[in-house]
This record gives C-alpha cells, structure tokens and sequence, in this order.
C-alpha cells in the first residue's frame, strides 16, 4: 500500500513518515508540503495522512476527492465550516477525523461522558490542557473532545468559559475550559468534576508523540479496508458501543 502524508516539515508529519518506512506494510512512503504541487507528485497514494494546518485543508480534500483515496485527518485548529466540509468528503471516501490518535486519550472520551452521564448537574466542571510553547490552537482539538463527550453524557450543551479574569464568580452549569503552554510538554489534559465534598479528576499525559504516529498509522489501515464514511478513533480501536 501506498502512503502520503500531507505536512512533512512538521514535527508530527515527518516521525510518521519516519515509522511508516520501518513499517513493511506500506510499499511507498512520500510527504507533501502545504508548499508544494501535489499535482506534480507521481506516487499513486491508497491513503493519506493530513497533519498541516487548517488553510490546507480545501487542497487536501480536492485531492483525495479527485483519487478516491482515504483520507486521515489529525489536524486540530477547524472552524465550523471546515469541520462540515470533512463530513461533505467523508459521503465520497473512507475518512477518518480525530482530535487525538491515542488509545489513553480515547479511553479518557469514554470515561468522561461516563461520569457526567451519572453526576449530571451535581458537580462544577473545569477542563485544562497543557502543551508545548510552540503549539498554535488553544484550547487543544483534544481539549474541545473532551468537553463535547462530557456534554454527550450531559445531555445537553453548557455555556464554555474560556479561562477567567477579574470579578467572575462561576455560573451554574458552565464548563470552564483553560489553556497552559510552555516549555516541551507533549500534550497534558485533565476533566475535574468538583462537588461541595469530594472531587473526581481525570488525567492523560502523552510522554512522547509518537503515541499519535502509532495511532494515525493504525488509522490509516483502517481506512483503507472502510466504506465511504466519516470515522474516529473510536472505530479504529474497535472502542464504539
């Protein structure tokens, strides 16, 4: 099989490209840049691999569109618009879109939406993520997960504060979401449900980034045997209910 991936001068783009080669599962390893004519590239790609940027991604789906290849997206950073052209492309090939391609992190989706489906309003919820000082999106596409599975098992959206400041004092039911940078931390995100007497915190720390290598990897073979359709980690890690 063969592989693209789309953002090869980023770190995350070049360690899969590194892993991939040492992997005789794929026959021809190439990267792209969002820099470079991806009508030029001769390779033949099965799957691609996107982990650029957010303005790139028009550029990515015309071209899977236009080959009908697979398409794995690990870039964080979309607005509302662009989350909804990925789910246009998925009607057309097999695609799969995650925040984050750990398995602990995905455990952690699922443990969350667990305990808000059983506290539901009964506690204070505050998010928090922390990363490296060189990462552009806060919060995290992780850290948006996060509070989405806790709304999920909520059942219903709450308003989001985004780090606070000044006279404040926290409202009913909002979910309080805070952004750290700094020095070379991979990725740390933690969900506190905080009660009068007892608080419960959730916790996932990835120690290296070739966590999310291996993940996107697995996810690229999953999507090359897929039906058209827009995936997650979840189904990649045989993780739905």
């Amino acid at each position: 099989m063969n592989l693209l991936v789309w953002g090869k001068t980023g770190k995350m783009g070049k360690m899969i490209i590194n892993m991939a080669k040492d992997d005789p599962y794929w026959h021809q390893v190439q990267g792209i840049s969002s820099y470079d004519d991806s009508e030029s590239y001769l390779l033949k790609p099965d799957v691609v691999i996107d982990f650029s940027h957010p303005t790139a991604l028009d550029n990515v789906l015309k071209y899977v569109e236009k080959r009908k290849c697979s398409l794995v997206i690990g870039t964080t950073g979309y607005n509302d618009d662009e989350l909804k052209k990925i789910e246009k492309a998925a009607e057309s090939v097999p695609l799969v879109y995650a925040t984050n391609m750990s398995l602990g992190m995905n455990l952690m989706f699922s443990m969350v939406e667990k305990v808000a489906s059983v506290l539901k309003n009964s506690a204070d919820i505050e998010v928090v993520e922390t990363h490296h000082n060189r990462k552009k999106d806060a919060p995290s596409g992780s850290a948006r997960s996060i509070v989405e599975s806790i709304e999920k098992g909520l059942g219903e959206k709450r308003s989001h504060v985004y780090g606070r400041e000044g006279q404040c004092p926290r409202n009913l039911g909002e979910i309080g979401i805070h952004s750290v940078r700094g020095g070379s931390i991979v990725g740390r995100h933690e969900a506190s449900f905080i009660h009068d007497l007892e608080s419960i915190t959730l916790v996932h720390e990835a120690h290296n980034p070739s966590v999310f290598a291996k993940g996107a990897l697995e996810a690229a073979k999953f999507a090359l045997n897929a039906d058209a359709g827009l995936y997650n980690m979840k189904d990649v890690l045989g993780m739905k209910e």
